[in-house]
Formats: structure tokens, sequence, C-alpha cells
């Protein structure tokens, strides 16, 4: 099974117009940009994220995190998690991304999994962000 083929495919399928990185596949849906991973040492390893939801800052990190974990510990297959990543001048950005990871079988129903997938990234954006409002707000 090659699931970063069936990825490929299955995405250009549903009309997502989907583009190989250099660490997987992006493709777009309703303005939202996604990423699957591909991982070459591990074919049932199904990585679907969401990136870069929300700048991290000195001023910010302690609640992001605390966000963060409130998020972690209350929906299921979904985790968020900072992320370092350098531009081309070499900036170092730090921020929040949200992951949905499973351990696919031989056969993967892709039509099943990935709108699922989708929906649950952005309840967990959405999660996170009502959380730092909460905090910011007490």
């Amino acid at each position: 099974m090659d699931l970063n083929k069936l990825m490929m495919d299955f995405l250009a399928e549903e009309g997502f117009r989907p583009h190989e990185t250099p660490f997987g596949i992006a493709f777009k849906n309703e303005g939202i940009n996604y990423l699957y991973f591909k991982d070459d040492e591990d074919e049932q390893y199904f990585r679907l994220m969401m990136p870069a939801i929300f700048e991290v800052t000195e001023d910010n990190e302690e609640m992001i995190l605390r966000a963060m974990n409130d998020v972690n510990g209350s929906i299921k297959v979904v985790k968020l998690y900072t992320m370092d990543m350098e531009d081309e001048e070499g900036k170092t950005d730090t921020s929040v991304w949200v992951a949905f990871e499973i351990l696919a079988d031989t056969t993967p129903e892709l039509k099943d999994i990935v709108p699922r997938a989708i929906s649950l990234l952005k309840g967990g954006r959405v999660a996170f962000l009502s959380r730092l409002e909460e905090m910011a707000n007490h």
C-alpha cells in the first residue's frame, strides 16, 4: 500500500488540487491550508495537519500552552502542538499546528477518513481559539 499515492489520487479526484511538497502533500479546503505528511518509515501512519493557526510569542506562550493542553485533553484523535519554521532569511517563527493522526489499515477508505479529519481539525482550531479567548477575558 502506498498511502501517499492513495492520498494524492483521492484529493485530486475530489477536486482539492493537491501538490507535492518536500514533506508531503499540500491542499486547500474552504480557504484553509492543509498538509498531509508522508512517512516513508511507516506506510500506515496517516497525519493530516492544519499548519500555523496562531503565532507563538514570548508574551503569549504560557497561555497558548495551557489552551493547547485543554484542547488536547478534550478532543479525540486531534493534537495541537507548536512547531518552529525557518523563513528564507533564516528567521525562526513558532506557531500552533493542529494534527489529525491515526494508523490506517492496509485498505484505507479515504472518502471516510479525510472529510472526518478535516472536520476534526476545524473543530480543534475553533476549540483552541475559543479557549484562548476565554483565558484572555479572565
